[in-house]
C-alpha cells in the first residue's frame, strides 16, 4: 500500500470512528463518513461496499485478538489436571484477565466500539459468544473435578449462564464507564473476588465440610443437614 492510498485509508477510519462514536453504527450514514473525511460519497462507495465493512475494519483486528487469547487460555486451562484446576483456578484467572485488560486497553476506542456502538451488527453479539464459551467451560470444568471424586452441586444451565453473564458484563462495564486502565484493573480485582466467593458454594470437596444450616434456600442455594454436599435446589 502506498503513502497516499495508507493516508486516504486513515482518513476514512478517522471518519468513521468518528461518526460511528457519536451516532452508532445504525444511524451512521456513508454519505456523512465520506462528508467528515473530505470525500464524495462514490468515491468511498468505490472502497467500501457498505458501512458495515468499514465498521468491521475499526474492530475486527482488536476484537479477534481478545476472542483468539480467551479461547487459548480456556483450552490450556482445560488441558491440566483434575486437581490442578481445582486448586489454580483463581490465580490462573487472574493472571489472564490481566493481560485481557491490557489487550482491551490497547485498542480502547476499538472495544469502547463493539460495546456501546455496535446495534445492528454481528459485534453486538460478540460478549454473548464469550458468555456462551464460559458457560460451557463451566460443565467442563465440573465434569472434570467430578471425575477427581469431587462432590460438585448439580447447577442448573440457565444460572451457569447467568453468572457467567454477570461476571462478562461486568468486566465490560470498564470499558462502557470510560474508567483508567489502572482503575479498570482495580475494579475487575475487586470483581473477581466477589465470583470467587460466589463459586465457593458450587465446588467443594466432601471432607472440606462440617454440617450447617441451610442458607439462602428462597433462592436455590442452600446446604443439605448431615450432608457435606452443596445442593441447589430447583
Amino acid at each position: 500500500m502506498g503513502e497516499s492510498e495508507k493516508s486516504t485509508l486513515e482518513m476514512i477510519h478517522t471518519a468513521a470512528k468518528a461518526e460511528f462514536m457519536e451516532r452508532g453504527f445504525a444511524e451512521a450514514s456513508m454519505r456523512t463518513i465520506a462528508e467528515r473525511a473530505g470525500f464524495t460519497t462514490g468515491m468511498l462507495y468505490s472502497r467500501f461496499a457498505d458501512k458495515s465493512e468499514i465498521f468491521r475494519e475499526l474492530v475486527e483486528g482488536p476484537a479477534d485478538e481478545l476472542y483468539n487469547y480467551f479461547m487459548t487460555v480456556q483450552n490450556e486451562f482445560a488441558g491440566y489436571s483434575p486437581e490442578y484446576q481445582r486448586r489454580e483456578m483463581h490465580p490462573y484467572v487472574a493472571q489472564k484477565i490481566d493481560r485481557m485488560v491490557d489487550l482491551i486497553y490497547d485498542n480502547f476506542d476499538a472495544f469502547k466500539l463493539i460495546l456501546c456502538k455496535s446495534g445492528g451488527t454481528s459485534y453486538e453479539y460478540y460478549v454473548d459468544k464469550m458468555i456462551d464459551v464460559e458457560t460451557e467451560s463451566t460443565f467442563r470444568f465440573i465434569d472434570a473435578v467430578k471425575g477427581a471424586g469431587y462432590e460438585i452441586a448439580d447447577i442448573r444451565k440457565d444460572l451457569a449462564h447467568m453468572l457467567a453473564s454477570a461476571m462478562f458484563n461486568g468486566m465490560f462495564e470498564v470499558v462502557m464507564h470510560d474508567l483508567s486502565r489502572e482503575d479498570a484493573r482495580q475494579y475487575i480485582l475487586k470483581l473477581q473476588e466477589f465470583f470467587i466467593l460466589t463459586n465457593r458454594y458450587f465446588y467443594i470437596k466432601p471432607e472440606q465440610y462440617r454440617e450447617r444450616q441451610e442458607v439462602n434456600k428462597e433462592y436455590g442455594i442452600g446446604y443439605q443437614r448431615g450432608k457435606d454436599i452443596l445442593y441447589i435446589t430447583h
